[in-house]
């Protein structure tokens, strides 16, 4: 299992769970960031990694090797009030999974930021997922949501590398039961969805302000709530991630769980590389 690679015609499904609930509008230890901004942050920067590994050449298009959402779930600015939408905006706005050239075409906006290339003043950066935060934390909707996406997704690619789903989020879940399951009952039916190379990967980021920063654990108890039950949910981190991990600097245990708590921005980002680096793009 989990040994497939991404192409055009078989390519992956990530798809990201951005809590947008009203605690989001924390400060991010001692960042100077919102938790909301820091998570908009990580996921613009994982989703230009993306467009960058799918191109053959610098410049050249994006091509298909991944389909990709970002669903937020609290603060819902298009619908309004509560509830569980798509981040993207523009001519993305209410579309489900889409092909990854499909975003690289339609960012909201480009912003400038100081390059760390000596070569270059700025680089330029695209934005497709902005900072946005109120009301509650709606996160069994969200799994129940993504599972609907994933399922069709998997339909249509049934002999692909499993999707892959990534839940960032900060606090207690504030509506379960939902619709008859409670959040473990949610995520279990999310991981039964399967393409003939396993079952769908559930990865959890905890942002708290309290505990030491752990990535991959083998135990979730030393965690403020709702630690141990994100731990208890998330998926065994199968063997291409292990190495790819333990390639990138990251000590990883046996039985280690897809999980990060309490990470930096740049932590966070090296734990969604991680993530989204299960398998191989060939030619590249």
């Amino acid at each position: 299992m989990y040994d497939q690679t991404f192409s055009r015609q078989n390519p992956g499904c990530i798809v990201v769970l951005l809590d947008r609930s009203e605690s989001m509008g924390a400060q991010w230890r001692n960042s100077g960031m919102t938790l909301a901004d820091g998570a908009a942050r990580a996921i613009n920067r994982l989703l230009l990694d993306l467009c960058i590994k799918s191109t053959k050449e610098v410049g050249g298009a994006v091509r298909d090797y991944f389909h990709v959402l970002v669903l937020g779930y609290g603060a819902s600015p298009v619908a309004g009030g509560e509830g569980v939408e798509s981040a993207f905006g523009g001519t993305l706005t209410g579309r489900g999974i889409v092909p990854l050239s499909d975003l690289a075409n339609a960012p909201l906006a480009i912003l400038e930021e100081p390059s760390v290339d000596t070569m270059a003043a700025v680089t330029r950066v695209p934005i497709w997922v902005e900072p946005v935060f109120g009301y509650r934390t709606p996160m069994c909707e969200a799994i129940a949501v993504a599972g609907e996406h994933v399922f069709e997704w998997v339909e249509a690619h049934p002999d692909s590398f499993p999707p892959i789903v990534i839940n960032i989020t900060d606090g207690l879940v504030t509506d379960s039961p939902y619709d008859g399951a409670d959040l473990t009952e949610w995520a279990e039916r999310l991981t039964t969805v399967e393409t003939v190379d396993g079952p769908t990967l559930l990865f959890n980021v905890f942002l708290s302000s309290e505990g030491d920063p752990a990535f991959f654990p083998t135990s979730g108890h030393a965690f403020p709530d709702p630690g141990p039950q994100l731990f208890e949910m998330s998926s065994v981190l199968p063997a291409p991630m292990v190495r790819h991990a333990k390639a990138a600097g990251v000590p990883v245990q046996s039985g280690a769980r897809a999980m990060c708590f309490n990470a930096d921005l740049e932590a966070l980002v090296k734990f969604l590389e991680i993530g989204t680096r299960a398998a191989e793009i060939p030619g590249r």
